[in-house]
């Protein structure tokens, strides 16, 4: 069963963050926190910067503040060993070389621990702050652009053989000019003329993860789509579209020492969301004891309807901590995770083959 661990800003109290002058605060900090902690309790990866308040919610002030999931994710390098590190970049509004060029750059800094979490922010989410009128935001249009940009990001990590990175100075050697390869994709959304100009990277390419909407198409190259799925029932036909790809089903657990206690955090935490209304989360969410949710996660991997499970702890201080020292050792005794860490890159925690070049010989 995989883990993963959703770490987000939205709803974090200002006394979480280390308060340096009148304007300044040390903003990676509570990162660098949960990250370690996720990696203590030996989860496989940690996603950054993805969507998890509704849109409704964020309208009342929850979602104020948003780090870029891009530098924080180098930040969260230097911060942990072995944990997978996964940043959120919506394809409405990327551009592939740019992609291919920072997650290499990533990869190698990680020693190839990253992953690309790609999908579509939306027209609403976009209208805020992009004013691209010459981008497709919804619809095939939009889909079809994100498909394309996927495969060129991966030509480009293509376009350098494993190997082809020589820097042979007695000879005055860069490259292997045998093994490094020209891209010139002129598409219906892209031209690009590469190779990369950053090396292949650790993992031959980074992990491609795909964050799933009801309704979307199934898309070429993803390796793992994370998905919210309030029943089983649900995940078990979305898996079947996704067949072949890892399943990661999304959830939000409210966690305490009691079932009853469980249920009195979720109401506090929905009246401090919307304390006229209360307004669900866009996550599917578990409130129970550290125990429950073991059984759960169980009883869900059990009936086969996913790989494993991304968990967005409703409040990081308690739920992530309750996940680590609580959940994760039931787990383990059910030889459901493992004792440790069994290799030095994210596809080696999720399983997932290093693809070879598709331009080797």
């Amino acid at each position: 069963m995989h883990l993963v661990a959703s770490l987000a800003a939205h709803g974090w109290h200002p006394a979480a963050w280390r308060v340096t002058g009148k304007a300044g605060f040390d903003g990676a900090a509570p990162f660098r926190a949960m990250a370690r902690n996720a990696e203590r309790g030996g989860l496989d990866a940690i996603m950054l910067g993805l969507p998890t308040v509704a849109r409704a919610e964020r309208s009342r002030g929850v979602d104020t503040l948003h780090l870029d999931p891009l530098p924080l994710l180098g930040a969260m390098i230097g911060a942990t060993r072995q944990i997978g590190l996964c940043g959120y970049w919506p394809a409405d509004v990327a551009e592939p070389f740019h992609v291919a060029r920072v997650f290499a750059t990533l990869d190698h800094l990680a020693g190839g621990r990253t992953g690309w979490i790609a999908g579509l922010a939306g027209p609403d989410e976009l209208a805020q702050h992009f004013q691209r009128l010459d981008l497709p935001t919804s619809g095939p249009d939009a889909e079809t652009r994100m498909v394309e940009l996927i495969d060129v990001a991966r030509q480009l990590w293509d376009s350098w053989e494993d190997g082809s990175f020589v820097v042979d100075q007695s000879t005055a050697t860069f490259s292997d000019s045998e093994k490094v390869h020209p891209i010139d994709h002129a598409g219906r959304f892209f031209t690009v003329r590469g190779p990369l100009n950053v090396p292949r990277p650790v993992q031959g390419q980074p992990v491609i993860l795909y964050l799933d909407r009801p309704s979307a198409q199934i898309v070429p190259g993803v390796e793992v789509v994370l998905s919210a799925c309030a029943t089983m029932e649900a995940a078990k036909a979305r898996r079947a579209q996704w067949h072949g790809t890892q399943f990661i089903a999304r959830v939000m657990p409210i966690l305490a020492e009691s079932e009853t206690e469980a249920h009195k955090r979720a109401a506090a935490l929905d009246a401090a969301l919307a304390p006229d209304a209360p307004a669900p989360t866009s996550l599917p969410r578990f409130v129970g004891t550290p125990n429950q949710f073991a059984a759960w996660m169980a009883e869900w991997h059990a009936a086969g309807v996913c790989d494993g499970f991304d968990i967005l702890p409703a409040v990081s201080t308690v739920d992530l901590d309750l996940v680590v020292e609580a959940v994760v050792p039931l787990l383990r005794r059910q030889g459901l995770r493992p004792g440790g860490y069994g290799g030095p890159m994210l596809r080696d925690l999720l399983g997932l083959a290093r693809p070879a070049s598709r331009f080797a010989a």
